[in-house]
Parts: C-alpha cells; sequence; structure tokens
C-alpha cells in the first residue's frame, strides 16, 4: 500500500492519482504555508493641524515722485446739463397768476379803507395852520414887559408855534370867531389851542396865564358846515383834540363859546391854534 504524500491517504501502490486529493502519487509534497500573523493593532494618532503655505508678501507701495514733479490738477468738474427753456405757455401761466394775487390785494386793500384814504398821506399828516390868514375881532395895544421891551399882540401870533406869544384883545371875547383861511383845501383830522397867555415873563417870573381871560370852550366850524365843540381845561399845555371824521376846508372859524373871568387884566389871550391834517 502506497500513502498520498498530500493528504496521507493510503492508496494502491498502482495508483498513479489519490482519489481523494488527486494529487499524482509519489510526489513531494509541498511544504505548507505558514501562517502570517495578523499585524499589531495601530496607535491612536493625533490630529496635526495642516498649516496653509504663506502667501505671496504684499506689494510695495509706489515710490514718491521726485520732488521736482508737478502735482496733476484735479479733474475738472463737468459742465452742469444746461436747462430746457422754459416755454412761452408756462410764462403766460406766471404772469397771469401774478395779476390775479395783485388784484387780490388791491381788492382786500380797498375793503380796509372804503373811503379811499392813502396811507402815505396819512402818514405824512402835520401842521397845516402855520400859512393860514389870520382874522381876528380885534386887537389889544402892544405892551411892556418886566425888562422894558415892547410887546405885541396881533392876530399872526396865533400860528407862529410859540407860546410865549399871544393874540390878545380886549374885555370878554365870548361868541367872537377867529377865521382861519388855508392856502389851498386841506383835510384836517385834528385841532389844538393854547386856550390863554402862557408866557412867563423872564425879567419877573410872572405867571401871564392866570392874569389874563381864558377861553373855557370853544367851537371849530368847517367849509361843509360840520362843527366840532369842545371844552377846554385851564392849563399852559397844549390841547389836541380828534375829529369824528377828517373834515376836508379850505377856512377853518374858531367861535369863543365861554370866556373865564380876569384875573388881574381884563383881556382875553390865546397863544397858539393848530390844525393836523394833510
Amino acid at each position: 500500500m502506497a500513502v498520498c504524500g498530500s493528504c496521507g491517504n493510503r492508496v494502491s501502490e498502482l495508483a498513479l492519482e489519490c482519489p481523494r486529493c488527486r494529487a499524482t502519487i509519489g510526489a513531494t509534497p509541498e511544504p505548507a504555508a505558514s501562517a502570517v500573523p495578523p499585524p499589531p493593532p495601530r496607535a491612536a494618532v493625533t490630529p496635526v493641524a495642516v498649516l496653509a503655505p504663506p502667501g505671496p508678501n504684499p506689494p510695495a507701495p509706489p515710490p514718491p515722485p521726485p520732488l521736482s514733479a508737478s502735482v496733476p490738477r484735479p479733474p475738472e468738474p463737468e459742465p452742469a446739463p444746461e436747462r430746457e427753456p422754459v416755454s412761452r405757455t408756462v410764462l403766460v401761466i406766471a404772469a397771469a397768476a401774478a395779476l390775479i394775487v395783485v388784484a387780490m390785494i388791491t381788492v382786500a386793500l380797498i375793503a380796509q379803507n372804503p373811503s379811499g384814504d392813502d396811507d402815505g398821506e396819512a402818514a405824512a399828516a402835520g401842521e397845516v395852520a402855520a400859512n393860514a390868514e389870520v382874522e381876528v375881532p380885534g386887537t389889544a395895544p402892544d405892551g411892556v414887559d418886566s425888562a422894558g421891551a415892547t410887546v405885541g399882540y396881533s392876530g399872526a401870533h396865533l400860528v407862529d408855534g410859540d407860546p410865549n406869544t399871544a393874540w390878545r384883545v380886549e374885555g370878554d371875547a365870548e361868541g367872537e370867531e377867529i377865521v382861519l383861511t388855508l392856502p389851498e383845501a386841506r383835510t384836517v383830522t385834528e385841532v389844538g389851542i393854547v386856550n390863554g397867555y402862557a408866557k412867563v415873563d423872564e425879567e419877573s417870573g410872572d405867571r401871564r396865564y392866570g392874569q389874563n381871560r381864558r377861553v373855557l370852550a370853544a367851537t371849530w366850524v368847517f367849509d361843509d358846515g360840520t362843527e366840532a365843540s369842545f371844552e377846554l381845561e385851564e392849563t399852559v399845555e397844549p390841547q389836541v383834540f380828534t375829529l369824528d371824521a377828517p373834515v376836508e376846508t379850505t377856512t377853518v372859524r374858531l367861535r369863543l363859546d365861554e370866556v373865564s373871568r380876569p384875573g388881574g387884566r381884563d383881556f382875553t389871550a390865546i397863544s397858539e391854534l393848530s390844525l393836523t391834517g394833510y
């Protein structure tokens, strides 16, 4: 009996091949491959951060221009676009709107001042009696003051603007009239009077106001028949009265309605008359 060299199976000596493993009988069996030991376990690997390679260096700034080089001028601004011309229709509409506004203002002013008085004339109102002709019912004889100077009492003193001068007439002039005639028609808004002899004698210091008669009530009469009557106070200060409405006139008559009793000298005196208007 023979033994298979490969599997150890007993076979016939005449057999050329092992019926079990099909190995050739008499062949030298191949050595069994040695078992390869398993690889040892890997140790835990700590992850290492991989740094990115450094980038290229930033470019160096350009060198400054040489001192001799001229500094370039800044670019000139672009010209503003030309406006399109305003159409003729727009201009016509604007002009019409302006005319409407002017008309509305004019109507409003007329509504506020229906009498038609001009504000400029009112603003220019002033004394209008300075150039008037004066008619008086009589004149007292001249006198002499404490310094020996002659003093006159003509009607012109009524409109000379000086309260230290006066018109004077003998006795009680109650009921008499003084007439002022203006060079042309004027609109009078106020009347005024200094109703006695307001002078204080410079030499003696005597006050002439209480020594003569004073006008206590008077009426101003105008061309259209308008009358304005006022009671007067006994004072050397000017007394001014506003008329109820402006009056256009050329002549003004002052009627002396009431005169005081004499204070030692029996004369009626008035130092000043005034008319305010335009």
